[in-house]
């Protein structure tokens, strides 16, 4: 029961009650006042008729006493006069009933009022002529009072309706502060932290505002604090202090990632190594050298023939390493803008004629060794070592059979989609005593030649091209196909860039949300970490729509590099974060940036979720680390839905 509706009732109590002692108390004093009245009337008017007819020359002339008789009765307040002989005789009467309809029984049992009765001795002379007897019917008092009750009790109810209107208005006015608390449980509900600048005047509701701001401020400063000591872990961890690039770890963490099954990248790994550095140091020093290195990453992190590298990092003193979402051919442009650049600067040519470039190119293929991958790598940037300055070495480590130009891409994406050579690849994500807490659903073709190609080998074209809203509706279409599969285990699938670009991908989104909704199968609906960041409002939208038909919404590939200010954006159930990112935070000297983690999901009640995991070792290292959930080929290859 709301606030208003319980002071409305003590209120409308209150009035009943004291309207009730009142009207009851001014009734029985009024009641008590017309008795005394009605008998004081009955005698006045009893001596006056007596006197009237003494005065008559016949007192007991039935006619005359007839006439007097009627002038009294026209009032129609008296209901009988008698006048009786001294031995009883009633030398003439008259009477009348009197009836009230507009008076209820009960009212008479609640105001008693006796019948007033006057009586007066008659004389003729010195000679009784008798007694007159007069009674006046207490009815028309019943009515008058009746009539005052009634008009009392419309002011009761219209005063009433009038104080509860005003109570309304009043406790809307002054409960407003708590109508902002209770938005700012929920937004702590949703992981927002939203403070009230508008203090109320009453004081007990502005020390409840004062209080509420206090606890928000608080939980607020424990986020941002632990997303510092994350962000400077995080720092410590993974960059290159000179560059401000990655550093070796770094890379090798996102080449790990990226040749996962749950990887949606496709591209390729470039290494560019300065030839002759060593000598450079020895015969001009640090300082030299580590303004060479800067302009070098300078070169690596800026849009190179219309490409931007997504990862890069200095592997050692010489290497530059970077990961471009590209083919071969685009790869080897970008490297040729930096080529283009180091050689136009003619600063570096006269200081360093010695020193010249070179690079290696290699093709990420999902389910690949990182061992493999390096190795290829290596190789190719020892012939390029070996063929001189500034050359461009390639190795194509697959063997998939791919379309090459952009027509053909089209072409080839609109065969698989009208064909249905699409099909989904289930993954579990287990808890630790192997219970299914979801399967994330990966799309795949088979292409001409029933090769298995995995969406990170497709995706980035279909991107590129603007058909991937048609492989996110392909998607949607095959899972409603599969619904009738384990009701059990939540099925995860993940949200492309351009569902959250085009408004018609929404539609049949909905109808999937619904038709999972009516079949009682959960869904767990993610998108990475890169595209909330940039979708924020869609994001919260998309987030209240799912949770709204009664499914999860999770973040996926959650990147501790950037901010984490959109885990306060959207109601998540989940976060799921690379397995060896979390082993490396947790080591001794970096266990104070985990923590910082585990603080900052507890406090927002998102669930971490492992992926990667690859091997028993970090599987058991994630068990100490309290890990819940975790999703890799070490707990189940992905198998065919």
């Amino acid at each position: 029961m709301t606030l208003f509706k319980q002071i409305a009732i003590l209120v409308s109590i209150t009035f009943f009650l004291l309207a009730s002692i009142i009207l009851i108390n001014n009734i029985k004093r009024s009641g008590a006042f017309l008795q005394g009245q009605l008998q004081t009337t009955a005698q006045d008017m009893t001596t006056t008729l007596g006197i009237a007819i003494s005065n008559l020359p016949e007192g007991d002339d039935p006619a005359t006493l007839e006439v007097l008789f009627n002038s009294v009765f026209d009032s129609g307040y008296y209901s009988r006069i008698q006048l009786i002989d001294s031995n009883g005789k009633v030398i003439h009467q008259k009477s009348q009933s009197i009836k009230l309809d507009d008076v209820p029984d009960w009212f008479f049992q609640l105001v008693p009022l006796s019948q007033a009765e006057g009586s007066t001795i008659v004389m003729k002379g010195w000679t009784q002529l008798g007694e007159l007897k007069l009674s006046l019917n207490p009815g028309f008092a019943y009515s008058g009072l009746y009539n005052t009750l009634i008009s009392t009790l419309k002011w009761f109810a219209t005063l009433l309706v009038i104080a509860i209107a005003g109570l309304w208005l009043v406790l809307h006015y002054l409960l407003q502060p708590l109508q902002l608390v209770k938005e700012q449980a929920d937004a702590i509900h949703k992981n927002q932290f939203v403070q009230q600048t508008r203090l109320p005047k009453t004081i007990e509701l502005k020390r409840v505002v004062e209080a509420m701001n206090r606890m928000v401020a608080k939980v607020q400063g424990v986020f941002d604090d632990q997303e510092k000591t994350l962000a400077r872990y995080q720092q410590l961890l993974y960059n290159n202090k000179l560059t401000g690039l990655g550093n070796r770890r770094y890379m090798l963490d996102h080449l790990q990632q990226s040749l996962s099954e749950e990887s949606s990248f496709h591209g390729c790994l470039g290494i560019i190594k300065l030839i002759n550095f060593d000598q450079l140091r020895e015969r001009s020093g640090y300082e030299v050298s580590d303004k060479l290195i800067k302009t070098i990453a300078e070169l690596v992190v800026c849009s190179q023939a219309g490409f931007v590298a997504e990862k890069t990092a200095r592997l050692s003193d010489d290497e530059f390493a970077f990961l471009l979402s590209a083919d071969e051919n685009s790869t080897m442009a970008f490297i040729e803008g930096v080529y283009h650049h180091f050689q136009s600067n003619e600063k570096l040519a006269e200081m360093f004629p010695d020193l010249y470039l070179v690079a290696g190119i290699s093709t990420l293929t999902t389910g690949s060794s990182l061992g493999g991958l390096l190795s290829d790598i290596d190789y190719s940037l020892t012939q390029a070592v070996n063929e001189g300055p500034y050359s461009i070495k390639k190795n194509t480590s697959t063997e998939l059979s791919l379309p090459q130009g952009k027509m053909q891409w089209r072409a080839w994406l609109e065969d698989i989609i009208h064909s249905k050579r699409l099909f989904l690849v289930g993954q579990l994500a287990l808890s630790n005593n192997l219970q299914k807490v979801q399967k994330e659903l990966f799309i795949r073709a088979h292409n001409q030649h029933n090769q298995v190609i995995p969406a990170s080998a497709f995706m980035p074209m279909a991107s590129s091209l603007g058909m991937a809203l048609e492989i996110d509706q392909a998607v949607f279409r095959l899972v409603r196909e599969n619904l009738e599969m384990d009701h059990t285990v939540p099925l995860a699938i993940n949200l492309s860039s351009a569902f959250f670009e085009r408004a018609e991908a929404h539609e049949e989104f909905n109808q999937l949300l619904i038709d999972c909704q009516n079949k009682q199968k959960q869904l767990c609906i993610e998108a990475s970490h890169h595209i909330l960041l940039q979708h924020p409002v869609m994001c919260a939208q998309v987030a209240d729509r799912v949770r709204r038909y009664g499914h999860q919404f999770g973040i996926d590939n959650l990147d501790l590099s950037q901010s984490l200010q959109i885990l306060q954006s959207a109601d998540f159930d989940y976060v799921k974060i690379n397995a060896t990112i979390l082993r490396d935070i947790s080591s001794n000297d970096m266990s104070a940036g985990f923590q910082a983690l585990r603080t900052m999901t507890d406090t927002l009640d998102v669930q971490i979720i492992a992926v990667g995991v690859d091997s028993k070792q970090l599987f058991d290292d994630l068990q100490t680390l309290g890990i819940q959930v975790m999703q890799g080929n070490f707990l189940n290859e992905a198998e065919i839905v």
